[in-house]
């Protein structure tokens, strides 16, 4: 029986293997990004671009398990989930001051990026000087939109 529900499960894993999430981004224009439109300095671009882009923004790179059934459903629908909340690719759709100010305080509290993301991705780990190094960045963004 148990050899029986084994050969089942697996033979669902195989026939699942065919069957992948939409991964389709829309074209959007480069200088709609939020690195662009603030004209971010390279190491906040570098940083940004590590911890957030995969989840949020048009821009992500895929890891190899991203294209097993059935972890690619789940990472698919955790993407579409970012981006939904906060697409840097489109950066232009946001009013800047309120939504900077609140990435300030999600990465100075450290909610983004969620545990789970930092643990797969030992780049994405950031620092006490490098959370101080984005909320001042982000907080830069709000001073300059105040103007």
């Amino acid at each position: 029986m148990i050899k029986r529900i084994a050969l089942i499960a697996l033979l669902l894993l195989a026939v699942g293997q065919f069957f992948q999430p939409d991964r389709s981004v829309p074209v959007s224009e480069p200088t709609t990004d939020l690195l662009v439109m603030t004209d971010a300095p390279a190491d906040i671009r570098a940083l940004v671009q590590g911890v957030c882009y995969d989840c949020h923004s048009y821009n992500t790179t895929y890891p190899f398990y991203a294209h097993i059934t059935p972890i690619n459903w789940w990472l698919q629908d955790h993407i579409n989930d970012g981006r939904k909340h906060m697409n840097f690719s489109r950066w232009d759709t946001y009013a800047t001051n309120k939504h900077a100010s609140e990435l300030g305080e999600v990465v100075e509290e450290g909610e983004m990026p969620p545990g789970n993301y930092a643990l797969i991705h030992g780049h994405a780990k950031l620092t006490p000087a490098q959370q101080a190094q984005l909320t001042t960045w982000f907080e830069g963004i709000v001073r300059k939109g105040e103007r």
